[in-house]
């Protein structure tokens, strides 16, 4: 049962690299993250967008925040069982991150999610050695928080649904301008706003959106709670459903309001990782499936080479993308767009293969774990 358990962290994590290269390459090839994008794209791109906004965006990066306070715990227990000190191990681990997420996020990617997670991971590390019900108190607090003092107060003010009232146009000019030229100190200049800004939501928002569900994954860790999904199918898969349709409940409402700022908040911050979690559930049930687990396997490959895996993905889409490389920044169809993210990931999954065939660790990952053990 260990051995499948590891296989349906890696195998998911796998999945998820998916998801969140569906997501991140929309931020590559256009201004996603400073318009509205339900205005934005029109006829056949927002009829897709539209499917993604349900589907894909906001519901895998939860997928992996879950894994990683899952990682923190397992850990924990490791180091207990190892009889290592876990503490300066764990703040080594995350410092290694954060370093490399601001490397990542300013000299690459400005949507980062890895200084995110080590940011939010330092506090998390306080959970894994109480008690599972602390862990559930918090991650309860937490969500009522964002809903009573963040998400509330959005809804009762309200907010216009046209494209200026998400950025000024001057600045999105400028911001298109600058990414689809060759001028690379310009394209870190963006960066470097946008990634402070990405930090600052992080410290302000971030403890009661996403640390909650690192909180959730250290939890489930503790109780066993893949186990209990595994022990109960038919129970997990009425849940399943039931999460899932409430999920696209609620991630619908941004379609009917047009992807109003605070339509977009609710569908994110509450449907997103409410699919998420439908998604982790059914990944669990699939793997119990021994033809299920059969086509999956490959993905436990990618899975394991996450962080390369993650970083390199944002290397090609700059290439593919920027003006410092082929220069498709806004230039291509959302159904292109994402043939080419499919293509990135498949690729990636056969070279991945290949790869842990002759090496046990990525080259990253080789890197942070003697960061992480000194050794």
């Amino acid at each position: 049962m260990a051995k499948q358990r590891i296989f349906s962290i890696d195998a998911l994590r796998g999945f998820s690299l998916l998801g969140i290269l569906l997501m991140n390459i929309l931020t590559f090839a256009f201004p996603y993250q400073i318009i509205n994008p339900f205005e934005f794209f029109q006829q056949q791109d927002g009829a897709l967008f539209k499917i993604s906004s349900l589907f894909i965006i906001a519901s895998f990066y939860p997928i992996f925040a879950f894994l990683f306070g899952y990682g923190l715990s397992i850990m924990y227990q490791n180091s207990i069982e190892k009889e290592l000190n876990y503490y300066p191990m764990i703040i080594r681990r995350l410092s290694f991150l954060l370093l490399i997420g601001m490397i990542h996020g300013i000299f690459i990617f400005y949507g980062d999610i890895l200084a995110t997670y080590a940011l939010l991971g330092f506090i998390a590390i306080i959970f894994v050695r109480l008690k599972p019900q602390h862990s559930l108190v918090a991650l309860t607090i937490g969500f009522g928080i964002l809903i009573l003092l963040y998400i509330l107060p959005m809804v009762l003010l309200q907010d216009a649904t046209q494209v200026e009232n998400f950025v000024g146009l001057q600045e999105l000019e400028r911001v298109n301008n600058i990414l689809a030229s060759a001028d690379y100190l310009s394209i870190i200049g963006v960066n470097l706003k946008y990634f402070g800004m990405n930090v600052a939501n992080t410290i302000l928002v971030g403890p009661f959106s996403i640390l909650p569900i690192m909180l959730f994954g250290i939890y489930a860790h503790q109780i066993n709670w893949l186990n209990k999904i595994r022990n109960h199918k038919n129970l997990y898969t009425v849940i399943g459903l039931v999460i899932f349709i409430l999920g696209l409940a609620i991630k619908m409402i941004q379609i009917v309001l047009e992807g109003s700022m605070t339509s977009q908040l609710i569908s994110q911050m509450l449907g997103g990782p409410i699919v998420a979690l439908s998604y982790i559930i059914f990944f669990v049930l699939l793997c119990e499936d021994a033809t299920a687990r059969k086509v999956l396997n490959p993905l436990q490959y990618i899975g394991k080479l996450s962080l390369t895996t993650y970083l390199t993905q944002s290397v090609i889409c700059i290439f593919i993308f920027y003006g410092i490389g082929l220069n498709y920044y806004g230039k291509l169809p959302v159904l292109t767009i994402y043939t080419i993210a499919i293509v990135i990931y498949l690729v990636q999954l056969l070279l991945s293969y290949l790869y842990l065939k002759k090496f046990k660790q990525g080259p990253i990952e080789k890197l942070w774990r003697k960061v992480t053990y000194l050794k």
